[in-house]
């Protein structure tokens, strides 16, 4: 069994890896010497409650090493996510052995993840927004980068995917508009005021962008921005602002913020558009109305004032 392991590695996607190895890894490490044929069901529920437990258990342990807020600590209240990425690599694993002929009934099939606890993100109020703002920059290297990438969450409520794949053609001061691309590739457009397109454009050109395909969000150094980064803003806020956290405050909830705001000027269908969601996802009126960039433009200025 463990010879099949750096196969399906090779076969997961380079966006998926990082989620996927650490299951397959555990796979290996707890019945690679077994044949494929005798691993049950049981066996992957195991491997999934194990990591859940130990993730939980040292979120916990870290956080009252190093002094930080939990909302709870319980174990049990963490390590979900681990959880279900676990879950989705046995799956990624089974059901390439069962592809490839070395199986022929799928043990992972009725394996579940775990059920998702309650986010605590919500819309956050003014004051909390100018506190986070304050906290993000106070003490920061790069307060030009982090005061535009907040910025740009604000009033585009991106994901930080669409942070990170924003480019310098995406960029089109002329129709007071940016390009986003998130989720599996998905592409739209959103208004977008001058002032912030120049200013994201300037920032770009300062630190070595010249082409069309070079990101717009860029260190010092010159080198494209990474993941990393959001956590650096918002370890910086939970330093300077102890409320945000046991409440695991990030870009997302900021993303919540903006899409609350959408929804309270426009409509909840506004929103969804704005938010990059299927229009299936709000069942027939979503299916049967149209949402027009026009819409978003209104509700944008309505939050934000005039694009121009």
């Amino acid at each position: 069994m463990s010879d099949l392991t750096d196969t399906v590695l090779a076969r997961v996607s380079p966006k998926s890896l990082p989620t996927y190895r650490p299951g397959i890894l555990l796979l290996a490490k707890e019945h690679g010497h077994r044949l494929l044929e005798e691993v049950r069901l049981p066996d992957l529920e195991r491997l999934r409650d194990q990591t859940r437990y130990e993730v939980g258990l040292r979120k916990v342990e870290m956080a009252r090493q190093r002094g930080r807020l939990l909302r709870s600590y319980d174990p049990d209240s963490y390590g979900r996510g681990a959880a279900e990425n676990c879950v989705r690599a046995l799956r990624f694993y089974f059901r390439y052995a069962v592809a490839a002929g070395h199986l022929t009934i799928n043990p992972a099939l009725d394996l579940t993840a775990p059920r998702r606890a309650t986010a605590p993100e919500r819309p956050l109020r003014e004051h909390e927004l100018v506190d986070i703002w304050r906290g993000a920059l106070d003490g920061s290297a790069d307060p030009e980068l982090d005061a535009l990438l907040l910025q740009f969450l604000r009033e585009t409520a991106a994901r930080r995917e669409g942070c990170l794949n924003l480019c310098i053609d995406h960029l089109d001061l002329t129709n007071c508009l940016v390009t986003l691309t998130e989720k599996g590739g998905d592409t739209r457009e959103l208004p977008l005021s001058r002032k912030l397109l120049t200013r994201l454009q300037a920032f770009a050109v300062s630190r070595g962008a010249n082409r069309p395909g070079d990101a717009v969000f860029r260190y010092q150094r010159g080198t494209p921005l990474t993941r990393r980064r959001f956590n650096v803003i918002f370890d910086r806020v939970d330093r300077n602002c102890r409320w945000t956290e046991p409440l695991d405050v990030g870009a997302h909830w900021i993303r919540h913020t903006t899409l609350a705001d959408i929804a309270a000027v426009a409509d909840i269908r506004v929103a969804a558009t704005y938010a990059g969601h299927s229009p299936d996802e709000l069942g027939v009126i979503g299916r049967y109305t149209k949402v027009t960039f026009d819409d978003l433009v209104a509700a944008y200025e309505r939050l934000f004032g005039p694009r121009d």
